[in-house]
């Protein structure tokens, strides 16, 4: 009788075999370490089938330092029989493999074994199953682990101790589908790559543990973990790179303190921190800092101290409360916040003598009443302070500034810069206050471009003059101007140019050098006004 491998092979299309054929034959002549590298992307089903081609492939599919296993069988067998076979059959040829491993003393660079949950329970044996494969796989050598399986959710799940005493061990990765994880008090001083997936800790000093037993540790992800409660505090002197997606922080107060010589990259995505926090990060080497699609539900301070930041990208989150940036960092040379939300006050304060580009985009500053459904209730309104946002820029290079608005309370937003060597200066979307600019503040500006246009819709040009809105952004913008003595480009669109006797700016004179194709953008040249009047051939805008 044929084994169940080569029925299955012989049980396909015509077609099928031929592929089958020319893979054998083009697979036969390339060295075993490709042969085990084309292995590694297959699954225990596909292995099993190239194992009956050749003689060849029977003994590389076996040999092969990278084993992938996978026991998903609900969606296809229905069945109670079927399924108890299918099952019994995947543990055996498991065992098979993994006992002929550990016999002939090969060994095995990465263990892929998933025991997704079963909706028939009495073919849930996954932990007892899966423990008795990794503890094989330790014997063997084995240097990365990644493991699924369905846990109880009143006992958890505990590695065997093989685990924490396997010394080839470089990489675990493991998805208890929101079980609990239950620590061992024990080391990992050779893991460098530690990934947890759908897990529950419940560790108020998880980070505390992470540092002291993972001596060698330079890859830390924790995606969809719940019951951090305490914070993360961490002092290391290996880990480089920190992932934190998907994780939901209690109520409970907690800090962020993280101190690491060797720490480069820190990204948080689709978090939630619903109590106070205080991010500490006091990391010399740190390079890139990302924050988006996460919301802070208290008051929120962070403090980088970072000598090697360059990157700071702040994307897509909310702040339901005050928050505060205090950002000193002498390298960073670019800081982004794009598409946030602000609903009490707001401080950017970069103290850096690289920064090269800074750009406010897409960013909702919610108003006053907006703001206080965050506060605590009051007696008495006049006790609660206005709420002021600002953005507060101290930046000795900084060369570019990019400021882009789509909310309609963006004119409350005031903004300090203090930066002597800016050259280039772009505004689109809704107003920003500019009153707090200084008339001598842009002296190295060359370059500037406004294009701003209400949101709102009127009939007459008498009605867009009597807006509130548009006689925010007429203001807005005369502000600004006055501040560009110096500037020698100006790109303004027709929109204020059609209001421009709001500004009463009777100082300077402008020539058109330049104009769209669509009319709507105009490229005017800054020139002294005794100049202008020596140039009566070229087209003037008097302002």
């Amino acid at each position: 009788m044929e084994s169940p491998s080569k029925l299955m092979v012989m049980s396909s299309r015509p077609d099928t075999l031929i592929i089958l054929a020319s893979t054998r034959d083009i697979l036969s002549s390339l060295p075993d370490q490709i042969i085990y590298h084309i292995f590694s992307f297959l699954g225990a089903n596909d292995t099993a089938r190239f194992g009956v081609v050749s003689k060849r492939f029977n003994q590389q599919c076996t040999s092969s330092p990278y084993l992938n296993f996978v026991a998903d069988f609900d969606s296809e067998y229905s069945d109670p029989s079927c399924l108890r076979t299918r099952y019994t059959d995947f543990c055996s040829y498991v065992n098979k493999v993994l006992r002929w491993r550990e016999k002939t003393g090969g060994g095995l660079q990465r263990l892929h074994v998933h025991w997704h949950s079963c909706k028939k329970r009495r073919f849930d044996i996954g932990e007892t199953a899966v423990n008795s494969w990794v503890t094989i796989a330790t014997k063997c050598g084995v240097e990365e682990l990644d493991m699924l399986l369905h846990v109880d959710p009143w006992r958890g799940y505990s590695l065997p101790g093989c685990v924490y005493n396997c010394e080839s061990l470089r990489a675990l990765k493991l998805n208890l589908q929101m079980g609990r994880f239950n620590f061992r008090v024990a080391g990992w001083d050779w893991l460098k790559d530690l990934w947890l997936d759908s897990v529950t800790v419940e560790d108020i000093y998880f980070g505390q543990r992470i540092s002291e037993w993972c001596k060698s540790l330079k890859r830390l992800t924790l995606e969809d973990v719940d019951g951090i409660s305490g914070g993360l505090n961490m002092t290391t002197s290996s880990l480089e790179e920190l992932t934190i997606s998907g994780c939901d922080f209690a109520f409970t107060g907690g800090n962020f303190n993280i101190s690491s010589s060797s720490f480069k990259t820190l990204t948080i995505y689709r978090c939630q921190f619903k109590a106070q926090r205080h991010v500490n990060l006091n990391c010399p080497s740190l390079e890139n800092l990302t924050v988006h699609d996460s919301e802070f539900g208290k008051c929120f301070l962070c403090k980088i101290s970072c000598e090697s930041l360059e990157k700071l990208r702040v994307c897509g989150s909310s702040f339901l409360e005050a928050c505060h940036f205090r950002i000193a960092c002498p390298s960073v040379g670019q800081v982004m916040i794009s598409s946030c939300r602000f609903a009490g006050t707001c401080v950017l304060n970069i103290n850096s003598f690289s920064l090269q580009d800074l750009t406010v985009s897409e960013c909702n500053f919610s108003s006053l009443g907006s703001a206080l459904q965050y506060l605590p209730p009051v007696k008495d309104f006049q006790a609660v302070p206005r709420l002021r946002r600002h953005i507060i820029v101290k930046a000795a290079n900084l060369e570019k500034l990019n400021i882009s608005s789509s909310d309609e309370y963006s004119y409350e937003f005031p903004l300090k810069i203090d930066a002597p060597n800016l050259k280039v200066l772009w505004w689109a979307g809704d107003p920003v206050d500019f009153s707090f600019l200084k008339q001598d503040m842009f002296m190295s500006l060359t370059s500037a471009g406004i294009y701003i246009e209400p949101s709102c819709q009127h009939k007459s040009v008498e009605s867009d003059r009597h807006c509130k809105r548009s006689k925010s952004l007429i203001y807005c913008a005369a502000k600004l101007l006055q501040c560009l003595s110096e500037a020698r480009f100006l790109r303004i669109n027709t929109w204020p140019i059609e209001l421009i006797n709001f500004l009463g700016l009777k100082s300077r004179s402008f020539n058109v050098t330049e104009v769209s194709r669509d009319l709507k953008i105009v490229k005017i040249e800054a020139v002294q006004a005794q100049q202008c009047m020596q140039n009566d051939g070229r087209r003037r805008l008097k302002l």
